[in-house]
């Protein structure tokens, strides 16, 4: 068994996790172990912070540790470990009247992607309240915890996902199907859309466009009833995700179409499916005629505004017209100059387009300014940008930029990640 640490006190310790009823020790289980008691840490380990990773043996334990002073387990913060990246995130849930810990809570871990919230981790709570430590390559990505929804409410149902997570976390393939087939909450579109969530997160995209697929199937009596708006926007978020642009069309145009029956004009905060839509669309050349359509008709709906005038001057960029795809950019820049998508876009059109130190100017900008997002990282990757997020996750530069600008955040039955040990 491996050793690490300093001291003539010396453990290990057994990673266990909630199967929603019982407390089993959790086998061949990657996981993340540090010491929260004050005055001492594990000395030695790999990384040199006093953070040890690892995985479990065929038992549940881990390596052996020895500290200067004796601790109790209480004294250790045990997790799953998710991912391999050098940025990541955990949870811990503390009930709100006596401040103690929130064992097996079932929670839904969800990272922002351009094109919607992706499921990154699912399960329950830890004896101390703890999620699963997700980590990965997107530098300070926008992870959220649910804790209360339509899945983690029911208990059952969100049983049988656990239970297929992990076995696909083990690379258990064959079980997971087995699993999945006798699953008794996979009949209902509602439960389909979990189950291809829950597909994609382990990287299974092809099953996952099978469920999507199955939850939009007619079928009697169901259908003969439509489908509630929020089921729709949770179908049109998997959609975008999995690269399905006939299908997120299909749904955005009804959306729209309802929104449009509610028979008054557009109001601040309805979703302009549209420009949505269209904005989406501009990623596949070959809907770049569908794309230019939506966005047209959101402004002959809504009017101009500076999201849809920005979502043009991209199409129109995309298709050639450079020139005046840059005015309509540059338009919206003024309106939303901390937008990081049109931040995104308009700069690299300048970069693509020979104008370079415009856009490293804007980008300059932006970085004062805060701005950051995937859509940014994206774009500021491909030219090669030298933003701080994209020097080592431990660096100076890093470590100054995430002072000046991360702040704390919060959703309404969301918590942003707050612990980054």
């Amino acid at each position: 068994m491996p050793e690490y640490g300093e001291g003539s006190h010396g453990r290990t310790l057994t990673l266990g996790l909630y199967d929603g009823d019982t407390f089993q020790p959790a086998a061949n289980t990657p996981y993340r172990l540090f010491l929260t008691a004050k005055n001492d840490a594990i000395q030695g380990t790999p990384s040199g912070d006093g953070i040890l990773h690892g995985v479990t043996d065929a038992q549940g334990r881990t390596a052996w540790i020895w500290t200067t002073q004796p601790h109790a387990a209480a004294d250790f913060t045990l997790i799953r470990r998710i991912g391999d990246g050098p940025w990541g995130h955990f949870f811990q849930l503390h009930s709100s009247g006596d401040n103690e810990p929130l064992p097996a809570w079932p929670y839904i871990l969800t990272l922002r992607q351009r094109w919607g919230e992706q499921w990154v981790d699912l399960g329950y709570t830890t004896r101390q309240g703890a999620t699963a430590y997700f980590s990965h390559n997107m530098p300070a990505g926008s992870i959220s915890l649910s804790i209360e929804s339509r899945t983690t409410d029911n208990r059952a149902c969100f049983g049988e996902l656990d239970a297929v997570n992990r076995k696909l976390s083990r690379n258990d393939l064959e079980g997971a199907e087995q699993s999945i087939g006798a699953m008794r909450c996979a009949d209902t579109p509602r439960q389909q859309l979990d189950l291809a969530h829950l597909l994609l997160m382990a990287g299974q995209q092809d099953q996952a466009r099978q469920w999507v697929l199955r939850a939009r199937q007619w079928r009697f009596p169901e259908s003969l009833q439509r489908p509630d708006t929020a089921l729709l926007q949770d179908r049109l978020n998997l959609e975008r995700l999995l690269a399905m642009p006939d299908f997120a069309l299909a749904d955005a145009q009804i959306l729209q179409q309802r929104q449009a029956k509610r028979g008054r004009a557009p109001r601040q905060g309805d979703a302009d499916y549209d420009n949505e839509i269209a904005y989406y669309l501009a990623d596949f050349p070959n809907f770049l005629p569908q794309a230019e359509a939506h966005v047209r008709a959101s402004i002959h709906r809504a009017g101009p505004n500076s999201y849809n005038q920005g979502t043009l001057g991209w199409i129109l960029a995309l298709q050639g017209n450079t020139e005046e795809g840059l005015r309509l950019m540059r338009e919206s820049y003024r309106g939303i100059p901390r937008n990081e998508e049109i931040v995104a876009d308009y700069g690299l059109t300048l970069w693509r387009h020979g104008q370079p130190e415009y856009a490293e100017r804007l980008w300059d900008e932006a970085q004062a300014q805060c701005v950051w997002g995937r859509r940014l990282h994206d774009a500021m990757r491909e030219a090669q940008y030298p933003h701080p997020y994209f020097q080592p996750a431990d660096s100076p530069a890093v470590q100054a930029y995430r002072q000046r600008c991360d702040r704390p955040r919060t959703k309404q039955k969301l918590w942003h990640a707050d612990a980054a040990l």
